[in-house]
Order: structure tokens, then sequence, then C-alpha cells
């Protein structure tokens, strides 16, 4: 079950016995998220947290979008969250939509577009409805992290979306986070993961595939058995 106001969602654990499943930072390498949702063997019973930037960089963010509209529709627990290139497509939409094409093709998106130039309707109205974090039983789910700077954290919704490095603070509750945004060396996550880190950064940089072999990894973790899961790009 999940409760849901204008920023956040709470999420009960699946009473199934499935599997609570993050990943993030997908920017448009679907074959690459399609091999790891095989690797991890996805179940209609597990719930999958998808931790926004679905779009851009990768060559293939449509079908990115495909897939995660076609799980929803299949029955999926699914819970995607806005990223900071989710949030920026729905601000030039709205403001300058005669810039979109100017934002969208050197990165190569330009498909996420119908032949008038706008958004493609579904995935409009798919991106306007996504929350900025996920509250589960000890954990908190964000794209970019939590102003830990002001009183109330939990409504800055700006730096949940493109925040870069915040501490872990007493308003947390106890919780660990699981963020993305950051590209982060995979020796870093890895021991993040294997020491049971308060905040761990999920985003390996996929789409980074110049750098060196510390990245280019898409990655899911699964937050009850602690597994980290990983995939190369091969988009």
């Amino acid at each position: 079950m999940a409760s849901k106001d204008a920023i956040s969602v709470k999420v009960e654990p699946p009473e199934n016995g499935g599997r609570r499943l993050v990943i993030t930072d997908i920017h448009g390498c679907n074959k690459t998220f399609g091999k790891l949702l095989k690797k991890v063997g996805l179940t209609a019973n597990d719930q999958l947290f998808l931790l926004g930037d679905f779009i851009n960089r990768g060559p293939r963010s449509k079908q990115v979008l495909d897939r995660v509209l076609a799980l929803l529709d299949d029955g999926y627990s699914v819970f995607p969250l806005m990223g900071n290139h989710e949030e920026n497509l729905l601000h030039i939409a709205a403001k300058n939509p005669d810039e979109l094409k100017i934002l969208l093709e050197p990165r190569n998106s330009l498909n996420l577009l119908n032949k008038k130039g706008n958004v493609r309707g579904r995935f409009f109205k798919f991106m306007r409805k996504l929350p900025y974090f996920y509250e589960l039983d000890g954990y908190y789910l964000v794209h970019a992290g939590f102003n830990m700077n002001i009183k109330k954290p939990f409504t800055d919704s700006h730096a949940m979306a493109w925040m870069r490095n915040f501490s872990i603070d007493k308003k947390l509750n106890g919780r660990k986070v699981l963020f993305g945004h950051t590209p982060t060396k995979l020796s870093k996550i890895t021991s993040e993961v294997k020491s049971n880190s308060k905040s761990i950064c999920l985003d390996n940089g996929c789409s980074h595939t110049y750098l060196d072999k510390e990245y280019g990894h898409l990655l899911c973790y699964d937050l009850d058995s602690r597994k980290l899961f990983k995939q190369k790009n091969v988009d």
C-alpha cells in the first residue's frame, strides 16, 4: 500500500515475500536496463523503485519510458521518482516549449517529442505525476539528496532533484538514504554496500562509458538482502 502527498509517497513492504529493489539514473540506456532486469529476475511480487533520470545521454530515452510504462501496465509494482532531467524537461515544456528541441537533440532524446514538437502526451502525464522521494521501512529513497541546512528538509523538492553532497542528520529519523544523481566509482559503492552505510549513492554513471573502468554500470540494490546487481553498459 502507498499513500501520497505532493512530494512524497510512503510505501509499505510487499506482503507477498517480494523484494524491494532500487535502480537509479538509467539515462536512456534501455538495453542495459533490460539486461539488468533479466539478471535480477524481476517478478510481479517485487517492488521496483526507480530513482529518476530515465532520460537523456543514452540513445534510447523513449524506449526506457516505454519499458517503465509497460511494466506498470502489466501490473508490476514500479515506483518511479522525479529526477533533475525530468524536472528540467517539464520546466522547459511549460515555460519555453520552442526550446525543447534545443534541449533534447544533444542529449539523444528528440524521440520524446511528437510531430508537433511537444513532449509525447503519455510521457508528459507520467513525469508530471512523479513524486520526489519515497519513505520506506528503514529507508528514504530520493534522486539527489535532502537539504539538511533547513528545519524541514522534506519540503525542499528542488534539493531532492538537484543537490550534490548532503550530510546524514537526526532529521532523517534513523533511516538510511539511497540516492543517485552523482556518478560514483564502483569501488566506493561496493564499499558502502558492504559496510551497510547510512547513505549509499547507486549511480555508477551508466552512460559515462568514456570514463575509466570504475564507471559505466547500471546497478540494482536489494534493500533486504543487501545484494548489489551489476550490468555493464551495452547501449
